[in-house]
């Protein structure tokens, strides 16, 4: 009898629940019809699903780079990240890192290098990469570059990339580095004409009227502001960076204040231990005494130095001749008259005064061995700007970013430090020709103003190819200084060369540090790049 009540009431139970799991049923869906509400809501959840899911098979890789005076970082959903996304089904991202002449760049590396995190591609700065190589931390990429970008494979002429191999500290003459190549001068000294107007002078050819000139500059009103005390007529940065032009006109080695290896005395030899270098030293520190170079040179951070420029201070100085139009831009709010003209190499009697020229200009990108796909994903991105079908896409960028559409033609907007960020990747094969096909796009439907100063900086780029010459040491590898950083980083040269301008050390000090030079290590280092210049120059 229990037996028989309990299964009745088993019975009764299942019949209870299932007439409450109804009565719920018809309150929430009255018709068998859900609410509107809820079916959207429904439709939106599915939809989010959708794109985290879609999100999560988009690849990313992580580019570090030149951020310039840009105060974003860029991010995964940022407007360059998506144009790539579109184009090769791979997105980029990278943080804000200073630059500041690539010393913040470097510290900030070297942290993420110490806790074994490296971006997926970054600018190797300063050699690091030689050392990289050795620990196995870059990838090869001598069989990906033909097959994966093959645009900078066929760009890039055979006998650079036989450069490049000369990089491979195994001997084995493998690719670990996507160079920076310029088949054309992209530096150059620049002087305002207007200041030469106005103080009734021509631009100078040799080192009297030079100097004549920078005198002119100093007494008086050249700028026109009312102020014949406010003028600096040439000027560098801290450790002697970026007045080539000084040096250049002695026939000394050059590149962006670093003293380069070329061919002295039948030789391949560091500039910085020359007597070209040493009668360039005893120049500037006269032109220091006598205040034509600015007093101070050796304290201007980057920051100081463009500010001098930019605030119509400057009579002359030494950069990348085809980003004249950023001071130029400035100028013109300040003074409208500003007229910039290119600088040609002063002539002093007894040397071949020269812009030094390397076709390498530097390692440009590096890729982590993290594996196969993240060198594919970098190379898609990077093969891709240089396709040359993409080359107007690249130049105008993305639209409301980078370019504006007006009357149907593309018109490149100015760039918004401020509110966006750097684009990071870019061009790095250059050559004559194209530039001049980009420059020439880039004036299309600007303003009468902007035409000037683009016309300006064309003519600049062009009438600077005349003092080009190539140096012996180009596309040297980092690896010629191991153990031997001081000389890597031309640390006494730097401090000597310093000191001697300013007045606080004689010249005679420069003789001293030679001799220390070679042997600090010096004598070794000469010995190793001579024999990677036997090998490279086969």
């Amino acid at each position: 009898m229990n037996t028989r009540l309990r299964g009745l009431s088993n019975k009764l139970f299942i019949v209870f629940v299932l007439i409450c799991m109804v009565i719920v049923g018809c309150s929430n869906n009255s018709g068998g019809n859900a609410p509107k509400e809820t079916v959207k809501e429904t439709g939106k959840e599915v939809e989010k699903e959708k794109e985290l899911e879609k999100e999560k098979e988009i690849p990313y890789v992580e580019i570090w780079g030149n951020n310039g005076n840009f105060k974003n970082a860029l991010e995964k959903d940022s407007p360059y990240s998506k144009w790539m996304i579109d184009n090769v089904g791979v997105g980029y991202y990278s943080p804000l890192v200073p630059w500041e002449g690539g010393t913040a760049y470097i510290q900030r590396l070297n942290t993420r290098i110490a806790s074994n995190d490296l971006p997926d591609a970054f600018v190797p700065w300063q050699g690091i990469e030689g050392t990289l190589i050795e620990q196995g931390a870059l990838a090869d990429l001598t069989d990906y570059l033909p097959k994966y970008a093959p645009h900078i494979w066929n760009a890039i002429p055979e006998d650079i990339w036989n450069v490049v191999r000369t990089s491979d500290p195994t001997g084995k003459g493998r690719i670990y580095y996507l160079p920076r190549v310029e088949l054309y001068q992209s530096y150059g000294a620049f002087i305002r004409q207007d200041w030469l107007d106005r103080v009734g002078k021509k631009v100078p050819t040799t080192k009297a009227e030079f100097e004549d000139v920078l005198q002119a500059f100093l007494d008086q009103d050249a700028n026109g502001n009312g102020d014949p005390n406010d003028e600096i007529p040439i000027s560098g940065r801290e450790f002697g960076r970026w007045m080539d032009v000084l040096f250049g006109m002695y026939g000394v080695a050059m590149w962006e204040g670093f003293p380069m290896w070329d061919i002295y005395e039948g030789e391949i030899t560091y500039s910085g231990v020359t007597s070209n270098m040493r009668d360039a030293i005893v120049n500037l520190r006269d032109m220091y005494a006598k205040k034509l170079l600015d007093n101070e040179t050796f304290l201007n951070s980057a920051a100081d130095w463009s500010a001098k420029m930019n605030s119509d201070r400057m009579g002359a100085w030494f950069h990348i001749n085809k980003n004249t139009t950023g001071p130029l831009d400035q100028l013109k709010e300040i003074n409208p008259e500003a007229h910039l003209v290119a600088l040609p190499v002063p002539k002093v009697d007894g040397y071949e005064g020269f812009v030094t020229h390397k076709r390498i200009n530097r390692p440009e990108f590096v890729i982590a061995n993290k594996g196969e796909e993240t060198v594919i994903n970098v190379l898609k991105i990077l093969d891709w700007i240089h396709d040359p079908a993409n080359r107007e896409e690249n130049i105008y960028g993305v639209e409301g970013v980078d370019h504006e559409v007006v009357n149907g033609e593309k018109v490149l907007l100015p760039p918004d430090f401020e509110g966006n960020s750097a684009k990071i990747v870019g061009n790095f094969v250059f050559d004559l020709d194209s530039l001049l096909v980009q420059l020439e796009l880039e004036s299309k439907g600007v303003d009468a103003e902007t035409v000037k100063i683009i016309e300006q900086r064309n003519q600049i780029v062009k009438d600077n190819q005349a003092y080009s010459k190539s140096i012996a040491g180009d596309g040297l590898t980092a690896s010629v200084y191991e153990g031997y950083a001081d000389i890597q980083n031309h640390t006494s040269y730097q401090e000597v060369m310093t000191k001697i301008i300013i007045g606080d050390y004689p010249i005679e000090k420069f003789d001293s540090f030679v001799e220390e030079w070679y042997k600090s290590g010096g004598e070794e280092v000469t010995k190793r790049v001579r024999e990677w210049y036997a090998q490279a120059s086969k």
